[in-house]
């Protein structure tokens, strides 16, 4: 504790910094690990749609591009979060037509990725979404 009052009577504003950007990484960390933790669930993963959800979640849950929801949702590029209540009034359509479009889109998506890859069906889990290990390939 001598030493930090020693930095900030010495050094306040380079102090203050530090400390603000060490709050700043503590909450984005702790924010990751979190969502890392949630979405890796399997019961949170592909979840059927429920009107209280937001685009956010259902990309997270379905991992799919922001891209592909805001395309498949008709939403704005600036959006603010709706729910699915919202996007489904606002489209005329039911939540499960709006869940057929995001299975149809994730289909694609995966063939798409598969195409990319090589047309290979058997790839290990995580190179399918274009990671993996450096180096790592083919090798016969």
């Amino acid at each position: 504790m001598r030493f930090f009052r020693f930095l900030l009577t010495r050094h306040p504003l380079p102090t203050g910094v530090l400390v603000i950007a060490l709050a700043g990484l503590t909450w984005f960390g702790v924010r990751f690990v979190s969502e890392l933790l949630y979405f890796s669930d399997p019961a949170h993963q592909q979840q059927s749609l429920a009107p209280w959800m937001s685009p956010y979640y259902v990309a997270k849950s379905w991992d799919l591009p922001r891209e592909v929801i805001i395309r498949e949702m008709q939403l704005e590029p600036d959006h603010k979060q709706p729910t699915l209540a919202d996007v489904v009034e606002h489209m005329g359509i039911t939540l499960p037509e709006l869940e057929a479009r995001i299975r149809k889109a994730k289909a694609a998506l995966e063939t798409e990725r598969r195409r990319h890859h090589g047309g290979r069906e058997d790839m290990p889990p995580g190179l399918e979404h274009g990671r993996g290990a450096a180096g790592a390939g083919d090798h016969d």
